[in-house]
Parts: structure tokens; sequence; C-alpha cells
């Protein structure tokens, strides 16, 4: 009889530990990505060379005149509505050595540089890059690429843990690749791959509302 009741202690036992609810799991390395539009943590960071001579964007030229008659690349443009719309902070991303103004000595340096595989200094920025986990890159597309001090600029910075939103300005090659190469060098950033913004050099002037949706989009 004393066996009968201890076999089926036994049995009511397992029933009652198979029917227990399992711990959650403990595992935090699941890294969660921080969407654009809810960061307080986010910077827009630019590299553009407005053309100061010549003639404006229709004409082909990196250049815009704006309102107040200030003359701004096209990338510096879109830069300034992100800004005007979010509140973050802006720096430039720029080279130690000026680029030429006009068109066509632009296009020959751009051109060797690429060619030569070059990686031109640039200054430092006028924020402090690890400060922010969010982070807007605007760049013109040069020869189907990324202007090489680009180049400097992402292998000269940490990425790590960061969030990286791309917008860029274009003469008719879209983005070039340029999303895959950004996210080669910003190695274990998580890089917004399907919502880049990508518009024409000859839109530049009537695009404040495409960028304005774009934002609001994310």
């Amino acid at each position: 009889m004393k066996r009968k009741i201890i076999y089926s202690l036994s049995i009511f036992l397992i029933i009652l530990t198979g029917c227990s609810t399992p711990e959650k799991s403990n595992d935090t390395t699941t890294k969660e990505r921080t969407s654009p539009s809810t960061s307080t943590n986010a910077a827009v960071l630019y590299f553009s060379k407005p053309e100061m001579n010549g003639t404006d964007t229709v004409a082909g030229a990196s250049r815009v005149v704006s309102e107040n008659e200030e003359i701004l690349g096209n990338v510096e443009q879109l830069a300034k509505w992100i800004v005007e719309d979010t509140n973050y902070p802006l720096a430039r991303i720029e080279t130690v050595n000026n680029y030429p103004d006009d068109h066509d000595t632009l296009v020959d340096q751009a051109t060797s540089e690429r060619s030569n595989n070059y990686r031109p200094e640039i200054k430092p920025l006028d924020l402090t890059f690890s400060d922010f986990d969010t982070i807007y890159i605007g760049y013109p597309i040069w020869w189907s690429d990324m202007p090489m001090a680009m180049y400097t600029f992402f292998e000269n910075n940490n990425f790590k843990g960061k969030n990286i939103v791309l917008f860029s300005v274009h003469g008719g090659s879209g983005l070039a690749g340029t999303v895959e190469t950004v996210e080669k060098l910003s190695e274990n950033a998580s890089v917004e791959t399907s919502n880049v913004l990508s518009i024409s050099r000859d839109d530049i002037p009537n695009s404040k509302k495409e960028v304005e949706n774009w934002l609001k989009s994310f």
C-alpha cells in the first residue's frame, strides 16, 4: 500500500512540474534599433561642395540659391531642411584643403581622387561624434560613388552601436551602390537601407516637402 502511495505522489509531482510556467530568459544581447523619428540623441552631418562659380542646380552645378540669396550646396540645403524640421545639431564634413569652386576643375579633381583611391584629410567635426546614437549623414554622388572625403570620414570614426540614416543628391545615377558601401565601412552600426532619401540635383529647389514627408515616414 505504501508503494502505491509513493508512486502516485511521484506521478503528481511530475505533472505539476510539467505545467509550471517557464522562467523568462535574461538574455539581453539582442540590440533594438532606435527609430530615427523618436530619437532624442541625433545629429545631422553632411558633405557638400557648393560651386561658387557658375549657374544654379538646373544647369547641373552643385549649387542652389536660398530665399535669402545664400549660395548653398545641394546636400547642404537638404541638411538644413532636416535640421529645420527636427532641431538636431548640424555639422559639416570638411576637407583640410578646400575643393575648387569651378565646376570643371572640381570634376577633374574628384575623378583623380577616385582613380587613385585617395583619402583627403578632413577637419575635426564641430560636435562630439560619440555623443550621438543616431546620425543622419548626407553626401553627393560624384562619378557614381561617394566623394573620397566620405571614405576618410567613415574610416576615421567608430560607428559601433550607432544608427545611420542616409540622404543623398545625384545627377542621374541614384544612390549608385553607396548604401552597401556605407554598410561595409561602418561595421557594427545599424544602417537604414530601405528608407534612404535620394533626390536629383535638378529637383533640389522644390524638394522641401519631400524632405518633410521622408522624416515623417520613420
